[in-house]
């Protein structure tokens, strides 16, 4: 009788090693995994307030295809409004553009909730129509504001020196939005 349950003793023991032995190779290819991951630049990285996602396809397309880089970004600190028609009113208005002959401006309110950031691109879409995008993110307020949003685009030299010309602008719509549409005041 000794003897059988020494066997199954054996045997219980030799499952468990077996069953630990397991449990570590998977530990071990999933460890290697995630490696393989961080050094193939695939790890999603949270973004960290407002800016320009510069290594975008659109803004490349922008830069390259069109003659425009997206400089930089300037967002004001929340305005909270309460009165929601005052802010359909202004949301999505532009406010000025300036040109001058290196680059241009365009000043606007977005009506976001008041806790966002943004992250930022733009684009040239069909009939010469730059489309600013924003994508608010972060955490959720309980208040909604008008945020003064600049952004600057610089005009690309790089182009004019080999005799390539700029898109020209007509039109500007914010996040795709044709009825944000207006008329861009001096062609480029």
């Amino acid at each position: 009788m000794m003897i059988i349950i020494s066997l199954l003793s054996c045997n219980r023991n030799d499952e468990s090693a077996k069953t630990k032995h397991e449990i570590t190779d998977k530990l071990k290819t999933e460890l290697s995994d995630s490696i393989q991951s961080l050094n193939s630049g695939s790890l999603i990285i949270e973004p960290k307030g407002t800016q320009i996602l510069y290594k975008s396809e659109r803004l490349y397309r922008l830069k390259w295809e069109n003659g425009y880089i997206l400089k930089s970004i300037i967002v004001s600190e929340c305005s909270e409004l309460d009165n929601k028609e005052v802010a359909d009113e202004e949301d999505k208005k532009i406010d000025t553009i300036f040109i001058d002959d290196n680059s241009f401006t365009i000043k606007f309110k977005a009506y976001e909730n008041c806790c966002s950031k943004f992250l930022c691109e733009a684009e040239l879409i069909s009939n010469n129509t730059l489309n600013i995008i924003y994508n608010a993110f972060g955490s959720h307020c309980s208040c909604n504001c008008l945020f003064d949003m600049t952004y600057i685009f610089e005009f690309n030299t790089r182009l004019s020196e080999i005799n390539v010309e700029k898109s020209k602008i007509d039109n500007i719509v914010f996040n795709g939005d044709l009825n944000s549409k207006a008329k861009f005041k001096k062609k480029l």
